[in-house]
């Protein structure tokens, strides 16, 4: 395969890609990449919208500060309340929260939903997310919240079914940086609904997350999946060419393959050579919408920007949201990712189709 070096200044990025069996070369524009007229990008999504107040919420906790989530451990049956004071007395946790978890059929839609505390789950989610407090006053008081790729309308009365089948109302839109979180709704109705508390999240900065993973299983066994959320540490760099960009974006996800980012860059945005926005409102080679990018976007080349628009934060940023979403295990976890991407069928199809090609 034929590399094309960028430029001395770094004006290009470009790679030869093979691509249904023929060599396809891509030159793109990227520092300073190119900018969208204004028009276009004055409003973008906010990380948080919410309906006008209905009833009463019960109090929740104001925000002291975000935790940045390590682990985030589930299991196939409730966890007790011994292992629940077990695992957060795990020296060095410095905060938790438990999760109940389950699918819910909302409206026409089958959405993976999590049953929180809203006082000490809002701090493991983004910033701008985790300090709106009309959010989590809305699911405390028995709204849905669900996550923007949903695509559920902010304001109306669905119906949920569950164990039970109730009409709700959807109280807030957010964006919640936590996989498994398409619908946010709290305990008490999500013990109603059939969700069970089967998952938890620890945070613990200073331990390794080979001694975290110990402790947790001298607690719950071989059982329980761990899925590490820990950000991995990013190598500044400016790779020569769009080809080392993926592979080098790949290595903060172990068991991702470069080819999946390349497959998803094609799809996006042709490598870059359309930035958009979309009809949608995404932005970038890699087409993130701003909500998102509040929480995943990364500064991969150490300029101090986390540029939207630039391929080289835009890449290992799309790695590691794959990656905190499952994809390095591989499987359904690679289509769960790739999934929650996009959220069509028919997009994971072709992503991981056209990745083989490209392998």
């Amino acid at each position: 395969m034929r590399r094309v070096p960028l430029s001395p200044r770094f004006g290009l990025l470009a790679i030869a890609l093979v691509v249904t069996g023929t060599l396809v070369a891509v030159t793109l524009p990227n520092d300073p990449a190119p900018q969208p007229a204004a028009a276009s990008v004055d409003r973008p999504v906010p990380v948080v919208q919410r309906a006008s107040r209905t009833r009463t919420a019960t109090p929740v906790a104001s925000l002291k500060a975000t935790v940045t989530p390590d682990v985030l451990l589930r299991m196939d049956r409730p966890l007790t309340p011994r292992q629940v004071i077990a695992l957060r007395r795990i020296r060095g946790v410095t905060a938790f929260s438990v999760l109940s978890t389950g699918s819910l059929r909302v409206g026409t839609t089958t959405v993976q939903a999590l049953g929180v505390d809203p006082s000490s789950f809002r701090a493991f989610t983004p910033r701008e997310t985790a300090g709106s407090d009309p959010l989590w006053a809305a699911i405390a008081r028995g709204d849905l919240a669900p996550a923007y790729s949903t695509k559920l309308p902010l304001g109306r009365t669905v119906a949920v079914a569950g164990r039970t089948r109730q009409d709700l109302r959807i109280g807030a839109v957010a964006a919640y940086g936590l996989p498994g979180a398409d619908l946010v709704v709290s305990q008490v109705l999500g013990k109603e609904l059939g969700l069970r508390a089967t998952s938890m999240l620890l945070a613990a900065p200073d331990r390794s997350v080979k001694g975290l993973r110990k402790d947790v299983r001298a607690i719950l066994g071989d059982a329980v999946d761990l899925q590490v959320l820990r950000p991995v540490a990013i190598t500044y760099r400016r790779p020569a060419s769009y080809r080392e960009l993926y592979q080098v974006s790949a290595r903060y996800c172990p068991g991702l393959s470069w080819t999946v980012l390349a497959a998803i860059g094609q799809i996006e945005s042709g490598h870059g050579r359309n930035l958009g926005p979309s009809s949608a409102g995404a932005l970038g080679p890699m087409q993130f919408m701003p909500a998102t990018w509040a929480f995943a976007g990364v500064d991969g080349d150490g300029d101090g920007k986390v540029d939207i628009m630039s391929a080289y934060d835009a890449v290992p940023a799309a790695a590691l949201y794959l990656c905190r979403n499952g994809a390095g295990r591989g499987g359904q976890g690679l289509y769960n990712a790739v999934f929650s991407y996009n959220h069509a069928g028919w997009y994971v199809r072709k992503v991981l189709a056209l990745a083989e090609q490209y392998a």
